[in-house]
């Protein structure tokens, strides 16, 4: 390999990465902004929408390290070529040090051209929510109350919240969402802020429930919870 081709090889090869990445940032964009419409159109899909969002910038941070450096090396092999009559393997096995030097730099351009293509297909499959929900349900410990137990206490406990007279809008109007009506009970102070956490994270639990994830049984505790819930609320609603 002559220096001329070492030339050419080594400076469309940052250029294609850049190009390749500029492509792949600009449809990030995209379906980031597809994702957070999702998301405000259904509150239910906010936690697995930003779940999405933080598996792509993490793949997206590892594709910017591997590209970067990538295109850095592929510069300074350029710069400081000494190769001027090609490169050479004799035949007892010795051979130029650069030439070692120039196979690594070429496989670490193809690792970072592989992994792009892997998340580009992983981002676009149609499947990605349903994973999502997936991986997020591991998490969610096995017991002895049915999901649809779980699901009634949780409907009869948002009954009770939406039943405060802070929350009552007029007919025709968008109802507030759990989130914003729990959000705003902290703001106001009227339940703890420990109470506020533990129904934001049975909210999640319920949502990942709607969205398909594959949970039969949940802890007792999580039904016992919506159950002192509803009764607080209740009784914060003969207060106000």
């Amino acid at each position: 390999m002559d220096r001329n081709a070492l030339d050419w090889l080594f400076t469309t090869a940052p250029q294609a990465l850049a190009a390749l990445v500029g492509l792949i940032f600009a449809g990030v964009a995209f379906i980031q902004g597809a994702i957070d419409k999702e998301a405000g159109q259904d509150d239910s899909r906010a936690d697995i929408c930003n779940e999405m969002k933080r598996v792509i910038h993490a793949n997206m941070k590892w594709l910017f390290w591997l590209a970067g450096i990538s295109i850095v090396l592929d510069f300074i092999l350029i710069v400081f070529n000494p190769v001027e009559d090609g490169l050479r393997v004799s035949l007892n096995g010795s051979f130029d040090p650069y030439l070692l030097i120039a196979g690594i730099i070429i496989l670490l351009n193809v690792i970072t051209l592989v992994f792009s293509l892997w998340f580009i297909i992983n981002v676009a499959k149609p499947d990605f929510f349903e994973k999502t929900v997936a991986k997020l349900s591991k998490d969610v410990n096995d017991g002895d109350v049915e999901v649809k137990d779980f699901v009634m206490d949780y409907i009869e406990m948002e009954k009770s919240l939406r039943a405060l007279p802070i929350f009552k809008v007029p007919q025709g109007e968008k109802q507030p969402s759990v989130t914003e009506m729990l959000k705003e009970l902290k703001y106001r102070q009227f339940m703890e802020t420990q109470d506020v956490d533990r129904l934001f994270a049975l909210t999640r639990l319920r949502n990942l429930i709607m969205h398909g994830a594959d949970i039969t049984h949940v802890e007792r505790s999580n039904s016992n919870d919506l159950k002192k819930y509803k009764k607080m609320l209740d009784e914060l609603k003969d207060n106000l």
